[in-house]
């Protein structure tokens, strides 16, 4: 199976630097912008079945990028099995807020999601912003990663081994499908948009083909 996993595009929270996991904010006209140009270099593909998260900025990208593909397109999907990770009571904060008290909490001096990956896998930074959230309503890393487990088995039965799927979600979940699935040691989040493509084995696994590609055309 060929997964094409699109970030969904800039939302008013990502023009903001805020915290957006289940929160979900509307995509600005960049956002738009980002959504079609990924239609437009996906446009040839054809697709067996389109997903989305539930959220409001992912099904909307999705449509674009469906809009614009010159073949018949599959009805949208879309699931809660796909959102993003959940920050808990940190939805809504500043991210650099959120990732200096993680930063701290490992000892890395950074508030740079991108650096403090460099120093502590993403297990042990989920289960930090966890512990950190004053109110536990988050995700720890075991939440998260029985959920993503339980959606790619999803996938590997409901759809046929040659099958291609569109899946429309977010820049830490794709992130961590690179990193924790696809052993994609030097994956970081992808950008708003952006395209990676991902070949599920017949028994399941995750390799990486490509990764947080905003250029070609496919």
């Amino acid at each position: 199976m060929k997964i094409y996993a699109v970030r969904h595009g800039q939302t008013i929270f990502n023009t903001l630097d805020k915290v957006q996991g289940w929160a979900d904010t509307p995509l600005t006209d960049q956002g738009k912008q980002d959504g079609q140009a990924a239609g437009r270099r996906l446009q040839n593909v054809k697709f067996d079945a389109a997903i989305s998260s539930d959220t409001s900025r992912a099904i909307h990208t999705a449509e674009y990028i469906l809009s614009a593909n010159n073949h018949d397109s599959p009805k949208l999907t879309f699931t809660s099995d796909w959102r993003e990770y959940f920050f808990g009571s940190f939805e809504g904060g500043l991210n650099a807020d959120v990732w200096k008290a993680t930063g701290q909490a490992l000892g890395v001096d950074s508030d740079s999601p991108d650096e403090i990956t460099k120093q502590a896998d993403m297990t042990t930074i989920m289960d930090t912003i966890y512990q950190i959230d004053p109110k536990h309503l988050g995700e720890s890393a075991s939440d998260f990663w029985q959920r993503i487990d339980h959606s790619l088995a999803t996938l590997h039965k409901t759809y046929a081994s040659d099958a291609t799927v569109l899946l429309v979600s977010h820049g830490q979940l794709i992130w961590n499908l690179a990193q924790h699935y696809g052993h994609l040691s030097t994956a970081n989040r992808p950008q708003n948009g952006a395209v990676a493509v991902f070949d599920m084995a017949n028994d399941g696994t995750l390799s990486v083909e490509m990764f947080n590609d905003t250029s070609t055309v496919f």
